[in-house]
């Protein structure tokens, strides 16, 4: 389901008050169906995932310890945020994503996939009585995501750059220096401009220069001039050379 720019899974469940999800079914294979029901893959939903920003370290608990309800999973860490990751089910650790020890910025990329933080043995019937299905909540979610400004980027960038009320051919200069000298291949900047013509020209600019347009997301100007766009431009471009 879409909710301003976020997909949420339909299958999940949700806890809004920790912003974590659980998906029951990321086992097809499983031959036991009954200890399928019993595990469940556990994440964090896109609102934390932006909140915290890039995120640069996690630690985990280890498997095999026991978790409680709104108790910590582990931590995350950015440069301007520290937090706490609370489980959404009270249960066993069976499995942690080791992935996320060396590549913690997957759970700002793929909060839902690649970026899911443990596997838990539910050890209470009760505990998916407080999660809530998409449906239910998505009014909910779509006033967090508002109150929090939340964008959900196909990549999550490195850097922002803000060109608001810049002619377009200033802010490419800008660009062009910043790409060369601040940013290393592969790494993603996130340009915000309200010219109308930086859609079109920022997409030229990546051809000619042979880097990456990852995406364009378009957001109503609520502060605008007479020489903006009704619209601010979210443009992410990715070094490629």
């Amino acid at each position: 389901m879409k909710i301003g720019n976020c997909s949420f899974p339909t299958r999940y469940l949700y806890d809004t008050q920790n912003f974590t999800w659980i998906d029951f079914d990321w086992n097809d294979g499983a031959s036991d169906s009954k200890n399928k029901s019993m595990i469940v893959k556990v994440g964090i939903m896109p609102m934390l995932a932006y909140i915290s920003g890039n995120i640069k370290k996690i630690k985990l608990k280890s498997a095999g310890e026991t978790v409680n309800k709104d108790k910590s999973l582990g931590t995350i860490e950015s440069l301007s945020y520290f937090g706490v990751i609370r489980s959404p089910i009270f249960g066993k650790i069976i499995e942690i994503n080791e992935s996320l020890l060396s590549n913690p910025k997957l759970v700002n990329d793929s909060p839902f996939e690649y970026g899911w933080i443990a596997k838990i043995k539910s050890l209470d019937v009760n505990n998916v009585k407080s999660l809530q299905s998409i449906d239910k909540c998505k009014s909910e979610i779509s006033l967090l995501i508002k109150k929090f400004n939340v964008k959900c980027f196909k990549s999550f960038p490195d850097f922002e750059m803000y060109e608001l009320g810049t002619e377009c051919s200033t802010t490419l200069a800008k660009l062009d220096d910043f790409v060369d000298l601040q940013m290393k291949i592969g790494q993603v900047v996130h340009l915000v401009s309200d010219d109308p013509t930086a859609d079109l020209e920022v997409s030229r600019w990546t051809d000619e220069k042979k880097h990456e347009m990852v995406e364009i997301i378009m957001e109503k100007n609520e502060i605008k001039s007479s020489n903006t766009t009704n619209y601010l431009f979210h443009i992410l471009i990715k070094k490629i050379h």
